[in-house]
C-alpha cells in the first residue's frame, strides 16, 4: 500500500469516513503472537474475507484479521469499531491484506500498546510462507524478520493461521418507493447538509452535523487540513437510495463515484438531542 493510500485511510478513519468493504467472516484458527513495545499478546482467532483488489479492482484481495478475542459481525465489518475496541484495551489484533498473487500487500496493528502512532504497510524482509491460498481457504505463516521501529515504537509478529475465505452476499437493490422515501427523509436532509459542509470545509457546520464523538476530531490543530483532504478524496455524484431507521440510529444506503468508478456506501447516523447526526461513512467500489 502506498504512503498516500495509508494517509488517506488514516484521515478517513479519524473522521469516521471509511473505505471498508463488508463481508461476514467465519472464525478460523491462529497460533502465534504480536509484540508491541515489549508486551507480547497471544492471538487465538482468525477471520478471512474476500475484498475487491486494492491495485486491480477486477481481482480479489483477501483480508485476514487475527485477534486475541472473538469478534462479532459489527467489528468484523467495521475497522472503525476495531480501532475503538483496541483503544479501550478490549482487542489486540494483527491484520494482513493478501493480494490475488498470494503475497501480502499491507498490514495493520490494532493495539493500544502504541502510544504515538501505529505502523502500517509492510517490509519486504518479513517472511510470508503460503501453504494454501486457493480462493476458498488461506493457510499461511507470517513472521517479522526483526523487531521493527516506528516513531520510537517497537513491534514484531510471528503468526500461523488457517481460515475459510468468506464473501459478502450481493445486496438487494432498493425499490423505487424506498428510494423516493429515503430522499425525503430527515436523515437524507442532514447528510446533504453534511456534504455541503465538507465541500465548503466549514468546521463550524460540521461540528453541528457530526455526532459528539466525531466532532471531537475537529479540535485537532490539523482539522482544517484533514477536512480538506477528506473533501479531495470524497465520493461525488452521491445519491441516497434507501434509509433503515432503528430507534435512535439509522443507515442510509448511498451510491456515487470515486476516481471515476461506481461506488456504494452506507452512512451510519445517530440521533442526539432529538437531531440526526452523521456518525461515519463506509464506501466500497
Amino acid at each position: 500500500m502506498s504512503a498516500r493510500a495509508r494517509t488517506t485511510l488514516a484521515v478517513f478513519a479519524a473522521f469516521g469516513l471509511l473505505i471498508s468493504p463488508a463481508a461476514l467472516a467465519a472464525d478460523g484458527k491462529t497460533e502465534g503472537s504480536i509484540t508491541v513495545n515489549g508486551k507480547t499478546t497471544k492471538l487465538t482467532h482468525a477471520y478471512a474475507r474476500a475484498v475487491k483488489g486494492f491495485f486491480d479492482k477486477t481481482k480479489e484481495d483477501v483480508e485476514v484479521i487475527l485477534t486475541d478475542v472473538p469478534l462479532e459481525a459489527k467489528a468484523l465489518e467495521d475497522s472503525f469499531e476495531r480501532m475503538h475496541m483496541a483503544d479501550a484495551g478490549k482487542l489486540h489484533a494483527f491484520e494482513i491484506t493478501i493480494g490475488a498473487d498470494g503475497k501480502p500487500i499491507s498490514t495493520a496493528f490494532r493495539d493500544n500498546g502504541f502510544k504515538k502512532a501505529s505502523p502500517s504497510g509492510l517490509s519486504s524482509e518479513d517472511v510470508f510462507t503460503k501453504k494454501v491460498f486457493d480462493g476458498k481457504t488461506v493457510d499461511a505463516r507470517y513472521k517479522s524478520a526483526k523487531q521493527g521501529e516506528f516513531f520510537g515504537e517497537t513491534y514484531s509478529f510471528d503468526v500461523s493461521f488457517r481460515a475459510d475465505i468468506t464473501r459478502a452476499a450481493k445486496p438487494v437493490p432498493p425499490t423505487a418507493a424506498e428510494t423516493a422515501a429515503a430522499q425525503k427523509s430527515p436523515q437524507a436532509k442532514v447528510y446533504a447538509e453534511f456534504l455541503k459542509a465538507v465541500q465548503k470545509e466549514d468546521l463550524g457546520a460540521l461540528r453541528k452535523l457530526f455526532t459528539k464523538e466525531q466532532a471531537k476530531h475537529l479540535d485537532d490543530p490539523d482539522a482544517k487540513k484533514m477536512v480538506g483532504f477528506v473533501k479531495m478524496m470524497s465520493a461525488t455524484e452521491i445519491k441516497v437510495l434507501k434509509v433503515v431507521e432503528n430507534g435512535d440510529t439509522a443507515d442510509l444506503t448511498v451510491s456515487g463515484k470515486q476516481d471515476g468508478n461506481a461506488a456504494n456506501g452506507v452512512v451510519h447516523m445517530a440521533k442526539e438531542g432529538g437531531a440526526w447526526k452523521v456518525q461515519k461513512e463506509e464506501w466500497s467500489n
